[in-house]
């Protein structure tokens, strides 16, 4: 799909499964991609200002133009690109699906909560009432790169080359995009920055109840 809509993402030359790694149940092989990612912030912070405007400008296309895709499952399921459960290490158990409503995904983002690491019972229902305000929030469900890392961002002569690891792509929320990067680090972080440029602004809501939803759950996505 991202390859036909003409974005620079590399070539599957082979696929196989792994039963018997479940920290990695499939490899894929594919085509180099030329340039650097953007893990390295002193290779962001390096480039010029119209460098990194150059990749901003390019980044905020390609994620502008995923969001109009059609959804062939239906406007409201949450799936993958096949229809199937969408997979990501975010999610309670790491799959789920595939989703005929958001409050159905919902459901299953809160059916992990746990208050044994907060240290009063206050805390964590404080932490719970921030949480659930995520439910009474309906969004678009949208086409969603679902793992939007600096060095999944791959850069060369300061335009973007690559973009890479879409594994966990497929029909979200649309605040999933934005909020994925955006639940760790300080908000004046480079990366974090970035994101909150090219569209993750207008999810300030969806993320406070976010990053409150990680101590709740971190025990059923963390490995």
């Amino acid at each position: 799909m991202a390859r036909s809509a003409g974005f620079p993402v590399p070539k599957i030359v082979s696929y196989d499964e792994h039963p018997n790694t479940p920290h990695a149940p499939v490899s894929i092989l594919m085509t180099r991609i030329p340039g650097k990612d953007l893990g390295d912030p002193e290779w962001y912070e390096g480039m010029t200002n119209s460098e990194q405007e150059s990749i901003f400008a390019e980044l905020q296309c390609i994620l502008q133009v995923m969001r109009k895709w059609d959804h062939p499952w239906g406007k409201e399921k949450i799936c993958s690109v096949l229809g199937t459960a969408v997979r990501s290490v975010r999610i309670p158990s790491h799959a789920v699906g595939p989703c005929n409503s958001e409050v159905e995904f919902n459901n299953h983002l809160f059916s992990s909560l746990s208050s044994h690491s907060f240290e009063s019972r206050e805390k964590f229902q404080e932490t719970v009432k921030i949480t659930e305000r995520l439910r009474k929030i309906r969004h678009p469900i949208v086409f969603t790169h679902g793992d939007l890392k600096h060095h999944n961002i791959m850069v060369l002569d300061g335009h973007i080359s690559g973009f890479l690891d879409w594994e966990s792509a497929g029909r979200y929320p649309d605040y999933w995009e934005f909020t994925t990067p955006l639940r760790f680090g300080p908000k004046d972080f480079w990366w974090n920055e970035l994101v909150w440029r090219v569209g993750g602004e207008k999810y300030a809501a969806e993320l406070e109840s976010e990053k409150a939803l990680v101590p709740l759950t971190v025990d059923s996505w963390a490995w």
